[in-house]
């Protein structure tokens, strides 16, 4: 689970910021709140951090320090800003400690969040650039083509992949079109093709192989599927 520590000395900011729910469905844990960049810091003595979200104007040791702070001692750290003000000597420093964002007052949630979705897809990396829910369908996808034999459900596949069922079902229709049902069921029918054209296999050991209780299910599916209505499924049981 990722790791989110918010930093601001505002405290009707950092509760705002925590209370969303964009973070469970992302399987963000938001650790809890810092009031300054040294309160921050205790909290990496104690706790390991993958994204730190820090107010850049705070008493004692503001957000550029710990920017350069976190910079220096621990880089694999990713640091967003956020300001009530946009100028440029902030950027500029924000671009040379390596800040993978900068979301000024009142924060726009689209905006904050489409960076935190780049930060995802960059920790799931892969060899072609994908959106931060194609990355996520393209690794459910794979786990289900690995498990046909088991039988798979929407929550437990959304928990393979660290996200709330209810989130990943609404991300895997958008992305493919089609329900997390539908879908399985249609991997599990074109896998039925293959192994259909083995005359040694009996009707159950297919089923055992693509995670179906009964041939009779197997029966009822696979004429629908595919254009396999060529292939003879009367074999043996």
């Amino acid at each position: 689970m990722t790791k989110l520590l918010i930093v601001d000395d505002e405290w009707m900011v950092s509760d705002s910021l925590r209370s969303m729910d964009e973070w469970k469905e992302r399987n963000i844990e938001v650790v809890g709140t810092a009031g300054s960049g040294t309160e921050a810091l205790q909290w990496l003595e104690r706790t390991q951090l993958d994204i730190v979200l820090t107010d850049i104007r705070m008493p004692d040791m503001d957000g550029l320090e710990l920017l350069q702070r976190l910079y220096e001692s621990n880089p694999e750290i990713n640091v967003i800003l956020i300001s009530a003000y946009e100028e440029f000597t902030y950027a500029r420093t924000a671009l040379r400690y390596q800040a993978k964002g900068y979301v000024t007052k009142p924060i726009d949630t689209d905006e904050l969040f489409s960076i935190v979705d780049s930060l995802l897809v960059h920790e799931s990396a892969s060899d072609s650039p994908k959106t931060y829910h194609e990355a996520i369908v393209e690794r459910a996808i794979s786990y289900m083509k690995t498990h046909l034999g088991k039988p798979l459900s929407l929550k437990e596949t959304a928990e393979e992949i660290h996200l709330t069922p209810h989130y990943f079902g609404n991300v895997f229709k958008t992305v493919t079109g089609d329900t997390f049902v539908n879908y399985l069921t249609q991997l599990r029918m074109k896998k039925a093709c293959e192994l259909l054209k083995n005359p040694e296999l009996k009707q159950y050991e297919i089923c055992e192989r693509i995670g179906l209780r009964t041939p009779s299910t197997l029966r009822k599916c696979l004429p629908k599927a595919l254009g396999c209505r060529h292939v003879n499924t009367g074999r043996n049981m």
